[in-house]
């Protein structure tokens, strides 16, 4: 490397005097110009600053978090202390720490080990079936969700590992007939251990409520004059109004004859009071395979089939968005059948299409020519 030197360079631009600094040195064997300096201190400054460059300060890395899984999720505890789901919650953790570790660094919880965990998970076999998709992304789900916590609010995780999750089916949809719901019912009104359990059929069964919304419904929120019942406390937390037609109407008169004070409708918010005498009636009807909350799914298909939209449908399930009604749209072909009855005349004449659309109907001459084209087109 040259020692470089300084140098001024004049020129004259529209009869004007100008000048500027520079300097050139040879570095490595290359030749380095640069100019434009106001000064020769300022180029002077640049050139020493070229050949002896400040070397970029150290910045020490930070040091990797203390933080443990089993403190993530103490911490987790008290962050969703109001969380509904808190009990299911703490026992998937506890399965979590058992299969990774309590005291396992959460820096250490990677990819890798969290692929293995899955792995681990999808050859459990329970009695003769494998653990379904829905057991084995449940506890992978409060793991993203804490490991995101961790990288996103806590700040003690660098980045958060990628957790692949298996693709679950859509989930079951019985729903009763007329003559299998008169049946329950009928059942239901046998058990007379548990009387109430037949008014708490039939309102689910015409409402939609589901067995928590129904069990914890007090007086004060039966609004008869309106005919409407008021839920403060759904499973998603927003607040809403149910309808009540005449069976479900019925059902909350028969519960309230004689009835003192805004307690619960039903008397206990636990399931357990009734759920002997359901599984009774239920091997009574007989149904087989039917849960309780296969009610509401039952009040969906009913609603959908007489006509219910699937946004109406949507609110009256108190739904955040048409996804979760989406399952019952089978149920109302209607809206598919005008769509393909828009294709009726378009093997027709210029005629018979003007006689199609001034009568709406198809002339029989062309269907049976249009079923023997379709009888006689090549399969695909």
């Amino acid at each position: 490397m040259s020692q470089g030197e300084v140098r001024k360079r004049v020129w004259f631009y529209q009869g004007k005097r100008r000048e500027a600094w520079g300097f050139t040195v040879i570095i490595d064997g290359k030749r380095v110009r640069r100019s434009g300096y106001c000064s020769r201190a300022e180029a002077q400054e640049a050139l020493d600053a070229l050949k002896h460059p400040t070397p970029e300060p150290i910045v020490p890395s930070e040091p990797a978090s203390s933080m443990t899984l089993g403190e993530a999720f103490e911490r987790y505890f008290k962050l969703k202390a109001q969380k509904k789901s808190l009990y299911e919650d703490r026992r998937t953790a506890g399965r979590l720490m058992r299969a990774l570790g309590g005291d396992t660094l959460l820096v250490n919880i990677t990819a890798s080990a969290i692929s293995e965990y899955r792995a681990a998970r999808l050859s459990v076999k329970r009695g003769n079936a494998f653990l379904s998709p829905a057991s084995i992304n449940r506890p992978l789900g409060v793991l993203k969700h804490l490991l995101r916590l961790a990288h996103e609010e806590w700040e003690v995780l660098p980045a958060v590992p990628r957790i692949r999750l298996e693709k679950e089916r859509q989930g079951r949809l019985r729903w009763l007939t007329t003559e299998e719901a008169h049946r329950l019912l009928d059942a239901c009104r046998a058990q007379k251990k548990s009387p109430a359990l037949v008014d708490l059929v039939e309102l689910c069964l015409f409402t939609g409520l589901r067995q928590a919304e129904a069990l914890q419904l007090t007086w004060d929120r039966v609004d008869q004059a309106r005919g409407v019942v008021l839920l403060e406390l759904t499973k998603n937390g927003r607040r809403r109004e149910v309808p009540l037609n005449g069976p479900a109407d019925a059902a909350l008169a028969r519960r309230g004859a004689g009835r003192t004070g805004d307690g619960l409708v039903f008397g206990t918010k636990s399931w357990y009071a009734f759920r002997k005498a359901w599984k009774r009636a239920v091997k009574a009807a007989p149904l087989g395979d039917f849960h309780f909350h296969d009610l509401r799914h039952t009040f969906a298909s009913w609603s959908i089939q007489r006509g219910a939209t699937l946004p109406e449908l949507k609110d009256l399930l108190g739904h955040s968005n048409l996804a979760m009604v989406m399952r019952y749209a089978h149920l109302a072909p209607e809206h598919l059948r005008k769509a393909v009855a828009r294709l009726d005349d378009v093997l027709a004449t210029p005629a018979r299409a003007q006689e199609t659309l001034e009568s709406g109907t198809w002339p029989a001459e062309d269907r049976k020519s249009s079923i023997v084209l379709m009888d006689d087109s090549p399969a695909r």
